[in-house]
């Protein structure tokens, strides 16, 4: 097998899988999607969509998704200042976030017009 830099899954992951069923399964997947890739143009979209609709699968299983759900609980409670109120942090961070990509595209749509 080729050595590759840039696997999804390292061996350190692999080692707490441990599980040739899962290992199965994740192999499969992945199979799936590298044949609807090579499909074309429509293939990737729907790979996509596939990798994206994983992305938010896994983040039911994350420390920021716990973290969500006892900020959901606090505000609940009706104890949490309105600033501190989740959908208040998440979509003021959410518009940080955008500005921030937009200056960098800015940037890199200078820089090549000025190449």
């Amino acid at each position: 097998m080729e050595i590759c830099q840039d696997l999804l899954i390292d061996e350190e992951t692999w080692q707490l899988i441990k599980d040739p069923v899962t290992a199965d399964s994740i192999a499969r997947g992945l199979f799936i999607l590298r044949e609807t890739i090579d499909d074309g143009p429509d293939g990737a979209k729907e790979a996509s969509a596939t990798i994206l609709a994983n992305i938010e699968a896994a983040y039911l299983h994350t420390h920021a998704h716990k973290a969500a759900i006892k900020l959901y609980l606090l505000y609940l409670t009706g104890q949490l200042k309105p600033e501190d109120e989740p959908v208040r942090l998440i979509n003021e961070a959410i518009k940080r976030g955008v500005a921030q990509i937009n200056l960098t595209k800015k940037g890199s749509a200078r820089r090549k017009r000025r190449r």
